[in-house]
């Protein structure tokens, strides 16, 4: 084995424990640290890039999988937090850091319905720790640089969680049956208009068969 070699596997080792500390760190915090799983992002992307998971894991999936059990982190989320650092090239760590991987994550979306980098004017306000995740969406929709804006008023949904093996299986079938129903939703209508079509049906069809159990005053959303 060469220097360059030898040097090679233990750059990529220390990575790989980098990241691993990193991801027990955010385990075990009972908040989402929006700064330390921006800076998994580019581990991640870092990982990936350079192949650093090679001789240790069989392939990159198989790396993530490993932080998935080891760590109780989603390999989907996981997966979000790679792409989002190999979509938003225009920012940089410090930024990324900055503004958080929520913030970060709606940017993403901006730059992959429109191909081009986020505008300038959206970073800015993204940096912006007075703006919000929920200020960041409407903003977004209402310039239509995420989508364009429809008929109503803006109104949040955000059922971001942990769940069950069950019941996310209950929650699919759900969304399935709402999607396939006579007349099925136009899957090649714009990715938002079809969510929003597929909510109202399941809320239409929960409230058609429980409405006597709405409480006047109660609480809602």
């Amino acid at each position: 084995m060469s220097t360059s070699e030898a040097i090679s596997i233990v750059v990529a080792q220390e990575k790989l424990a980098e990241v691993e500390k990193l991801s027990e760190k955010l385990a075990a915090a009972e908040n989402q640290l929006e700064v330390g799983y921006a800076k998994l992002a580019f581990l991640l992307k870092e990982v990936s890039e350079n192949r650093y998971w090679h001789g240790t894991y069989k392939n990159f999936g198989d790396f993530l999988g490993n932080l998935q059990k080891k760590f109780n982190l989603g390999k989907s989320q996981l997966y979000n937090y790679l792409s989002t650092a190999k979509e938003l090239q225009q920012l940089t760590e410090s930024e990324l850091n900055q503004m958080g991987i929520s913030k970060a994550l709606v940017l993403r979306d901006v730059h992959a319905t429109s191909g081009r980098d986020v505008p300038q004017e959206v970073v800015t306000k993204a940096l912006d720790p007075k703006v919000t995740v929920k200020d960041l969406k409407k903003l977004l929709f209402d310039s239509g640089q995420l989508i364009q804006p429809e008929e109503g008023i803006w109104f949040d949904l955000d059922f971001s969680g942990y769940y069950t093996e069950e019941e996310i299986a209950t929650i699919k079938d759900a969304v399935n049956a709402a999607r396939h129903t006579d007349p099925p939703i136009d899957e090649k209508s714009a990715e938002h208009v079809q969510r929003k079509q597929i909510f109202v049906r399941i809320a239409s069809e929960f409230l058609g068969s429980f409405a006597d159990s709405i409480v006047e005053g109660g609480r809602s959303l």
